[in-house]
């Protein structure tokens, strides 16, 4: 295959590292070839605290896509999440100098980039950039203002902004494994590129990304982001709470999890589970209700976290589509009957469906941002951004400034 035909996404997670391998040469959709995952070993709430270990968990992914996909990865897409990581709104204007006052592709670029021209804290940079609406002259809410005429192009774009450090330690471990970093961004926006459709993002949508280290949100209305947030809570703390309430190890916890863990007391089927012990001991028996009665306070608590994060903004009560839960975490048995309950609005989980292929990766939620970045890449539509910098020359951008900080 031609170089470039081949997108590669890599999803640093805090418990699992996943690569995703997609051919993208001349399809409707673009096509898994392979996947990959590792322990995610030196990463934890999604910030790198081992480089070392970090770089060797990135490098065992990317082997395990290389030989499932039959191809050399060289250059990835990467996501990352974190508490570090804040949304804020900004505003950009811009003279139309051209003759006739008509606005072309340049002139919104450039009150784009106005809109990321913003003060920013010591030690924070720009992370993602969706633009929001435009304003043309004394005229509001503009979609696309390509062919319009005007004097003044204004511009609503929602940033994401990280720890510049945080960010430098992802590079740099990325170059550690051998690779070469195309691209970034919030897990969340990926994953809504992935498994959100245009019709829940222009009627109102909360995207909840469930990680093992930590929860991402991004909301929608009118076809664009609106908020993005990120919780250091997610479904490892779950896990945490089984070992401490059941007296088992971690790993076991995490597998009693999987098979029988509900995240609604009230849905828990009242069926023996065997408890592992410690020490040699032989393993107990509890009961599904014993066990949904430990998941649900803190899945619980997850979930207020982020209602209470949606509360503050302008948006709350406007996701007519409901919420869409995917990440790892979404595969927790009943996740959806507690999250109907706590923000009143109807849930489902949100399955990859930009892809196509024949892995289990486009059919598991815990594959969304992994999926949800190369689609993002091949066609930048899908993620219900506004018109925004063609990807190639964005992904330029992206290797120019990691040049300059390494």
């Amino acid at each position: 295959m031609r170089r470039g035909e081949i997108l590669v996404g890599l999803d640093l997670g805090s418990s699992r590292i996943k690569v995703v391998v997609a051919d993208t040469t001349d399809r409707e959709l673009p096509e898994v070839l392979g996947i990959g995952e590792a322990d995610s070993l030196g990463i934890e709430a999604g910030v790198i605290v081992n480089m070392e270990r970090a770089a060797l968990s990135i490098r065992s992914a990317v082997e395990d896509a290389e030989g499932s996909a039959d191809v050399d990865i060289g250059r990835v897409l990467v996501t990352l999440d974190g508490e570090h990581i804040k949304g804020i709104d900004s505003r950009g204007v811009v003279a139309i100098s051209r003759t006739g006052g008509e606005i072309a592709r340049a002139e919104v670029n450039a009150v784009l980039d106005a809109a990321k021209t913003l003060a920013l804290p010591v030690g924070r940079t720009i992370l993602d950039a969706k633009a929001q609406e435009f304003f043309v002259d004394g005229q509001l809410g503009i979609r696309d203002p390509i062919g319009m005429s005007g004097v003044r192009l204004g511009s609503k774009v929602h940033i994401v902004t990280a720890s510049q450090q945080a960010v430098d330690n992802v590079i740099r471990a990325v170059r550690r494994a051998g690779l070469k970093l195309s691209g970034m961004s919030f897990k969340p926006l990926a994953a809504g590129t992935a498994v959100l459709s245009e019709d829940e993002r222009e009627l109102g949508v909360l995207l909840v990304n469930l990680g093992a280290g930590t929860t991402g949100l991004a909301l929608y209305h009118a076809g664009t982001v609106r908020h993005t947030a990120a919780i250091g809570w997610g479904a490892a703390s779950i896990t945490s709470d089984i070992a401490v309430g059941l007296r088992m190890p971690i790993a076991k916890a995490e597998q009693v999890k999987r098979a029988s863990g509900s995240a609604s007391a009230s849905m828990a089927k009242d069926e023996v589970v065997e408890i592992p012990t410690v020490g040699g001991h032989p393993p107990r028996e509890s009961s599904g209700q014993t066990l949904a009665t430990i998941i649900e306070p803190r899945m619980r608590e997850i979930f207020e976290m982020v209602m209470n994060e949606v509360r503050s903004t302008d948006y709350w009560g406007r996701i007519p589509a409901g919420v869409v839960l995917t990440g790892g975490g979404a595969k927790l048995k009943d996740v959806t009957v507690l999250a109907e309950e706590v923000f009143g609005v109807g849930a489902r989980i949100g399955l990859p469906d930009r892809v196509s292929g024949r892995f289990d990766a486009i059919v598991d939620p815990a594959h969304s941002a992994a999926i949800g970045i190369v689609v993002s890449a091949t066609d930048p539509a899908a993620a219900g951004s506004r018109p925004d910098k063609p990807f190639a020359e964005k992904i330029h951008r992206v290797r120019q400034w990691v040049d300059s900080l390494l």
